[in-house]
This record gives structure tokens, sequence and C-alpha cells, in this order.
């Protein structure tokens, strides 16, 4: 048998009707009406393998500590983890993750915003979230259902141990085989109620039986107050000033690598004349003396060149003149007549 088959549905149905009074509770915290899409998303990561009272007050307090999401998607990892404290189980990786995932949205979107997801297909929605850098299929899942009421039920490490140790699911199933397990066997209307009751076994963990803390440690929020709005403001603006004078020197670098590149094809091509000329005398002298003909006697002007193509002719010798016609003969002198 696959472990698919040897999942139990009953079993399951059991352990959600155990601790659904105990995820109801947890409506009002973790689901409030009308939450922003990227607060459901922050939350969401903050939620992912820790306690739902931690999550809920890590949420305020990032709240409070930075101007907006944007402020916290440029924030150093340990600015961060000063507000959420280091003791959060995975902090490091938690906030890292969160961060690339906020850059995706911000390279999407042009800002931290998911309010595309309500006006695309179940699937295009799947694709957008899931295909995030750094994305949990937990918080991917989470935010779905939640904000967009997709049909899904979000299931992290935690959440499937103690489904483990119920019985529902055999030992060995991978986490997204037993989520699409649990999704099938659970109505659409009924997911949101499947969800919170894992959540509260979660936080039973939490509470029974906590997973070791790492050793060296420090406190939440006590460590970073509030940031005051000037101040968030004044941080937010000398970053996009830096950014700005980054690219301008960008620029300038560009320009002036363009500028020497010219200079030095200048110097190369003033350089091959000059071996040009070097080469033969002949130009030289023509260089030397413009309007000369290479070759040409000192004081003897250069004839014409002739046409390519003209026979040479001897040049016509001038025509003698004509001779002077005779000169008349004189007339006689008319005889006397006589009387």
């Amino acid at each position: 048998m696959t472990a698919k088959t040897e999942a139990n549905p009953a079993k399951l149905a059991g352990f959600l009707r155990k601790h659904g009074p105990a995820g109801n509770a947890l409506q009002a915290p973790c689901e409030p009406e009308g939450i922003d899409l990227v607060d459901l998303f922050v939350q969401s990561f903050l939620l992912w393998q820790a306690p739902s009272t931690d999550a809920v007050a890590a949420l305020k307090r990032l709240k409070s500590a930075f101007f907006d999401w944007n402020d916290l998607r440029v924030s150093l990892t340990s600015d961060i983890s000063d507000v959420i404290g280091h003791r959060y189980w995975r902090a490091t990786d938690r906030i890292n993750r969160m961060r690339d995932a906020m850059n995706g949205i911000y390279r999407r979107e042009h800002k931290v915003s998911l309010d595309r997801l309500r006006t695309l297909m179940k699937k295009d929605a799947v694709s957008y979230m899931e295909t995030l850098p750094g994305m949990i299929p937990y918080v991917a899942d989470r935010v779905l259902l939640v904000g967009v009421d997709f049909h899904s039920v979000p299931l992290e490490e935690f959440g499937l141990q103690m489904l483990v140790q119920s019985g529902a699911i055999p030992q060995g199933m991978s986490l997204s085989d037993a989520a699409s397990w649990i999704t099938r066997h659970v109505k659409a209307e009924d997911a949101r109620a499947a969800h919170r009751a894992l959540t509260a076994a979660v936080d039973h963990m939490w509470e029974t039986n906590p997973p070791k803390l790492p050793k060296a440690a420090t406190k939440p929020s006590e460590l970073a107050p509030p940031k005051p709005v000037e101040e968030a403001r004044a941080a937010a603006k000398a970053l996009v000033e830096a950014q700005l004078a980054a690219e301008r020197a960008a620029l300038m670098a560009e320009r002036a690598a363009r500028r020497e590149e010219m200079r030095r094809e200048k110097a190369a091509l003033k350089a091959k004349q000059v071996r040009d000329v070097a080469k033969s005398p002949a130009k030289a002298a023509a260089a030397a003396k413009p309007g000369a003909k290479p070759g040409a006697k000192a004081g003897v002007a250069a004839k014409p060149a002739a046409k390519p193509g003209a026979t040479t002719k001897r040049p016509a010798s001038p025509a003698k003149p004509a001779a002077r016609p005779a000169a008349k003969p004189a007339r006689a002198a008319p005889a006397k007549k006589r009387k």
C-alpha cells in the first residue's frame, strides 16, 4: 500500500473536531475582518513554525517599528531581528525569506502590494504566489485561503508532526502530499476552520513540548524602539538619494570611458598617418609643398594631367597670316579732247 491509501480520513476528522473549539478562538486575533493582504502575508511568515500568540505580537511590533512594508523591505535583517527578537524560532531564515519574497513582489508590482491577487483566477494566483523567491508553501496557501478565499488547507512541519502522532497521516508522507490529501478530504467551506484547528494544535505543542530554542538569544522589541515617522522618512529619503548618486556616478564613469576611447582612437589614427608619411618620401615632399606634383622640377610648372582615355596630340602650329592682296593697277589719266 502507498502512503496515500494508509491515511485515515476518520482520524483526521476526529483530530479537527478535538482542536476545533480552540481554533475558533483564534479567528479574531489571527484572521481579523478586512485584513490587508500584505499584513496577512507578513503574519503568515511569522506564523510558520511558530505560536500564534508570538506571530500576532511580532506583527504589531513590526508595524509600529517601520514606516511601511517598503521600509521593512529595504531594512537590514539584523534590524528586523531586533524587532521580533532573536529568540524567535528560525528568525534569520524567516526574515530572509520574507524579504526575498517582498522584493519579488516589488519587482512585479513596483510597490509592496498583493491587491492583484483578487483579480486573478485560482491557477494564476497560485502560480503568482508559488513563484515568488523565498516563498514557503504554507505562507502561499494561507494567503490564498484567508485573503482570497481559495480552497486550500495550509500545513507546516509541526502540524504534520501532530497529524502523524494522531494517526491521521502515516509516517513518511511528505509535507506536500499530506497538504494535498487534507485539502481533498476537507470541504471548501470547512477549510478555514480546519486551518485554525491545526494552528491550535501547534500552539498546544508549543505550550506542552516546545522545540529547543537557540542558546544565545536576545529579547524582542526592547532592543529596537519604534522609529519615529520623521526618522523613517529621512532614512527612506537618504536611501533614495544614495541610489540616485550611485546612478549618476555610474553615468559619469561611462561618459569618461567613452571620451577616453575616442581620444585613443584619434591618437592611433594620427600615429598611422605619421607612419604612412615616413614610409613614402614622395608623399613627404608633397606634404611639404602643397599643390606641387611629386617628381616635378623646381621652377617648372607641372603640366595638367591628361584626362583618362584621351589620346595625346601635338598642339597645332599657329596659322600663318594670309598674304596681302596685290595692289590694284593705277587708273590711266583720261585723254584730253581735241579742239
